[in-house]
């Protein structure tokens, strides 16, 4: 039976110190390979779990304080899942939720002694630390201006590092030095302190190195939560106070871009904007609007940034706050239930801490408790928590605390016991359930593997390897409108190139199928819209007839694209050309007047209306549209421009000039 117990715990102590290891590598595990490989390994110790609980005839589910809100989140993100307009993010998300809930209670029923607690804490301070060794390596020896380890985004990595912070700090304040891993060399105090001391002051370098605000303020706040259940909250608001002046008066490459960040960048300071957007969708979709859509209904929330060349659309699909994010997708309940289990895990937390324990425990609870507590905000100002490796070690923290809670209760911890019999039907339940999510989860991953590699042939023009890749995508995963959406681009440049109405008409079904499974991404409406605009246009496969339903269609299909993404003056301006192209000024004129009001900086507007004016005879108005439009491209002539930017302001006054033809119009 020892033994029995020994090889469990093994496989458990591996699974999860696997699962720590690999998040962090590949971006943060936000890859798909990435996504893939960390889901089978928690379906994987599921199945050995169940396998083990129908040998001995039982499963034994931990009774935990906080499993009326995991639950409750559970059926949020079920029901959240039914109602979705586009099933395809929803179904993966729900997926997702659900293993990270398994992993939550296979933690729980694994953890039941103080050592599996310090194993796990070390496994998350090396990698913390090695993190940290890797992102001062980027920063020194390869120049990085904002190092970000294996993560794509400093912001993350920042987040990451504040989880061994916290760890370390509470180890250096409970003195933690007594403990076991005092043998040996260990033995000595200065070698001891001389390993922290290094791993301590890399960790903090790293984070200031990320440049990450967000960084140092949930730093800031792990690094009060352990000074104040150590030496209480006289003491440590005293050495807060002493950080934040430190902090505001002593240079670091943070505290410089916290200074001009809003002078290079006016979007940095934009979160309020995104969070009234945010609680807009709320008011507007009380139930949600579905898991992982956020992305499609934000056009419609879009606010602008003034001081910027482009005003719309350089600020991320994200509300910076992943509750908000929650609220918007599953509803403002599901928001309750998460501050619900956060009670209830925070009561867990006290409740140990209460209790009579070793130096070395308390330390551990102190650390994970500053952990979470960072985890928890640094997700109030980012959405860290969409990270696989942040959400892994909040799972990982918040289950260390709860199963310490059932640790230190006196006599046996309470759980559900469920008999196994008949097995045979147990068994081959269970095992058809892990065959058919391990097979989803694999096809999810091979499809985008295939998608990928497809993307990459379409950008080196090799369209005919592109389409039979993306169709092997399809083939993988046909519910995901991004891949048909990714045909229908394919095939519409092949049938720019050949004008063929076989070309044409299959990416016209690409489309459709795409818009058939997600009605909320505005740009495949205008891709349609603008195949629908070049065909009608092109002499080869066009009659008058023809031609009149093409570009009426493309108005349609315009006019829907707006209604998604109200604030595009690009879609405006598209629509626009389609009017004009159809006798009908007036409303080309309308819109190209929205979009210049939208936009100012867009040019090409402008110039629309300039040529336009122009026709009509109305030549002052022409020439104060050409004066505009070089006034504008001289006032940003010496500004940092990205693509956006230069695709706003590129118009050439020289061509525009003999067709406006306004007597001298720039003087």
């Amino acid at each position: 039976m020892l033994a029995v117990m020994n090889v469990r715990s093994s496989i458990a102590l591996f699974v999860t110190s696997a699962l720590l290891c690999f998040s962090p590598l590949l971006d943060g595990g936000t890859t798909h390979l990435a996504q893939m490989i960390i889901r089978l390994l928690i379906l994987t110790w599921l199945g050995l779990v169940a396998a083990e609980g129908i040998r001995t005839g039982v499963f034994i589910v931990p009774k935990i304080s906080s499993e009326y809100p995991v639950l409750s989140f559970v059926g949020l993100a079920i029901v959240s899942t039914l109602l979705a307009p586009y099933s395809h993010p929803a179904r993966n998300w729900l997926l997702t939720i659900a293993l990270y809930v398994a992993l939550f209670y296979l933690l729980v029923s694994f953890v039941d002694r103080w050592e599996h607690v310090f194993t796990l804490t070390c496994v998350i301070v090396l990698m913390g630390t090695g993190e940290a060794v890797f992102a001062i390596v980027q920063s020194v020896r390869w120049g990085a201006a904002r190092p970000s380890g294996t993560f794509f985004n400093p912001n993350f990595l920042a987040g990451y590092l504040s989880v061994t912070w916290s760890l370390l700090l509470s180890y250096g304040v409970y003195g933690y030095r007594q403990a076991a891993i005092r043998v040996g060399m260990w033995r000595h105090p200065f070698l001891w302190w001389g390993v922290f001391g290094l791993m301590f002051s890399s960790v903090l370098y790293a984070v200031i190195l990320t440049q990450s605000r967000g960084g140092l303020l949930v730093l800031f706040a792990a690094t009060l939560f352990v000074l104040i259940c150590r030496y209480g909250w006289a003491r440590a608001g005293a050495c807060g106070a002493l950080l934040v002046l430190v902090g505001i008066l002593l240079p670091s490459p943070a505290r410089e871009r916290a200074l001009a960040e809003h002078l290079h960048n006016p979007a940095a300071y934009a979160r309020w904007q995104m969070w009234q957007g945010a609680f807009k969708q709320m008011v507007d979709h009380p139930l949600g609007i579905g898991l992982g859509l956020y992305q499609y209904t934000y056009p419609g929330y879009a606010f602008p940034i003034e001081g910027e060349i482009a005003r719309y659309g350089k600020v991320a699909q994200t509300p910076h706050n992943d509750y908000l994010q929650i609220g918007v997708e599953m509803g403002g309940a599901a928001i309750l239930v998460v501050f619900g289990g956060i009670y209830t895990v925070t009561r867990d937390l006290w409740r140990v801490v209460g209790r009579r324990l070793r130096r070395g425990q308390r330390s551990l609870m102190v650390g994970l408790g500053g952990a979470a507590t960072a985890l928890l905000l640094h997700a109030a100002f980012d959405s860290s928590l969409r990270e696989p490796a942040l959400a892994i070690l909040l799972v990982l923290c918040c289950a260390l605390i709860t199963a310490a809670g059932r640790m230190s209760r006196k006599g046996t911890a309470a759980a559900y016991v469920i008999g196994t019999h008949p097995r045979a039907i147990w068994a081959i339940g269970i095992a058809c359930a892990v065959v058919v999510v391990s097979v989803e989860l694999v096809r999810f991953g091979m499809a985008w593997s295939t998608f990928e590699s497809a993307s990459r042939h379409a950008v080196n023009g090799k369209l005919h390897e592109a389409a039979e890749g993306l169709k092997r995508a399809i083939a993988w995963d046909p519910d995901k409108s991004l891949y048909h959406h990714g045909l229908g681009s394919v095939y519409t440049k092949q049938f720019e190139v050949t004008a063929h109405e076989q070309d044409f008409l299959q990416a016209k079904r690409e489309f459709e199928r795409a818009i058939e499974l997600n009605p909320l991404d505005s740009r495949v409406f205008a891709l349609l819209a603008q195949l629908y605009l070049t065909a009608a246009q092109s002499s080869h496969m066009s009659s008058d007839e023809q031609r009149r339903a093409l570009l009426a269609g493309s108005a349609r299909l315009y006019e829907e694209t707006i209604r998604l993404a109200p604030f595009s003056a690009v879609y405006r301006y598209e629509q626009a050309r389609v009017y004009w192209l159809m006798g009908n000024w007036k409303k080309a004129e309308r819109r190209a007047q929205e979009a210049q009001e939208l936009e100012p900086n867009f040019l090409p507007a402008r110039a629309f209306l300039a040529r336009m004016w122009a026709k009509e005879g109305r030549m002052e108005e022409a020439g104060q549209q050409l004066r505009e439009i070089h006034g504008r491209q001289v006032r940003y002539q010496s500004v940092r421009k990205d693509s956006l930017d230069q695709a706003f302001l590129s118009v050439d006054v020289n061509l525009l000039r003999p067709a406006v033809n306004p007597a001298g119009a720039l003087r």
